[in-house]
């Protein structure tokens, strides 16, 4: 072998090593971009399940919460093509789809309640519901959803968005007039029925809201109807029908 014939093929094992070596770095580099994506879609996921998780203890109805999670298992499918041998990504995905099946049945038994217990709650929840409404438009931008149901599904946000403020101080109010703290108790019916004059959402629930709130406010009645506000257990009627219920039984038992 000549030593030209020797220099070719040393170059040439070169190439291919700095190839090779190339080729590693480049594989790491795009493990490493992966790994990156899938963190990132990761906590996404999380988020959004609990977002769902709480838009379904303040919806109505469960079609918000279900296309939220609509959006998980699009999240979790991506993902499982970046990855198809994570097995957790398989299990995350199996959950969101059974999630699915219980978010598709309106008539389960579920405890509605719109009640904060602080201005935290108010704040994180009502950052819940903007998020819900960004994957709407995102869902109807993809054709997913109609304009009309985008519509409708953005009304029904406003008005949780109003809700959780207003029977928040309703039922603060409520709380404080069971201490008999009239003072403190009125203050929190005002700012319920403040936050409902401000608002311009055109359900006719609001304009009824206001002249109860009003005639709480005035002493002609202690809470409101049942249809308006089920969130019903600090009601200062019903406690006081209990405490009066359980005093019959401590006297009769007492005979």
């Amino acid at each position: 072998m000549t030593t030209f014939a020797s220099l070719i093929i040393l170059i040439a094992i070169a190439a291919i090593s700095m190839g090779v070596v190339a080729y590693s770095n480049y594989k790491v580099e795009q493990n490493k971009k992966i790994n990156v994506t899938l963190e990132r879609m990761k906590v996404r996921v999380e988020e959004l399940e609990d977002v769902v998780l709480v838009l379904d203890t303040l919806c109505e109805k469960r079609i918000i919460p279900r296309l939220v999670n609509d959006e998980i298992i699009e999240n979790y499918e991506i993902m499982l093509q970046l990855n198809p041998k994570a097995g957790y990504l398989n299990a995350g995905l199996s959950n969101a789809q059974l999630r699915f099946n219980e978010l598709s049945d309106e008539s389960a038994h579920r405890h509605i309640s719109r009640i904060c217990k602080s201005d935290a709650q108010i704040a994180r929840y009502q950052a819940y519901l903007a998020e819900s409404l960004k994957i709407l438009r995102k869902q109807q931008t993809e054709n997913k959803i109609s304009s009309y149901e985008l519509q409708d599904f953005s009304l029904e946000i406003e008005w949780l968005q109003l809700q959780i403020k207003v029977i928040t101080n309703i039922v603060q109010g409520h709380k404080a007039y069971i201490k008999q703290d009239i003072l403190t108790a009125n203050a929190f019916y005002k700012k319920a029925q403040t936050e409902l004059i401000k608002s311009s959402h055109p359900d006719e629930r609001r304009h009824q809201m206001i002249s109860q709130v009003a005639d709480v406010l005035f002493g002609r009645r202690k809470s409101l109807d049942i249809e308006l506000m089920p969130e019903s257990e600090f009601n200062p009627d019903l406690i006081s029908e209990k405490n009066n219920s359980d005093s019959d039984k401590d006297k009769t038992a007492a005979s």
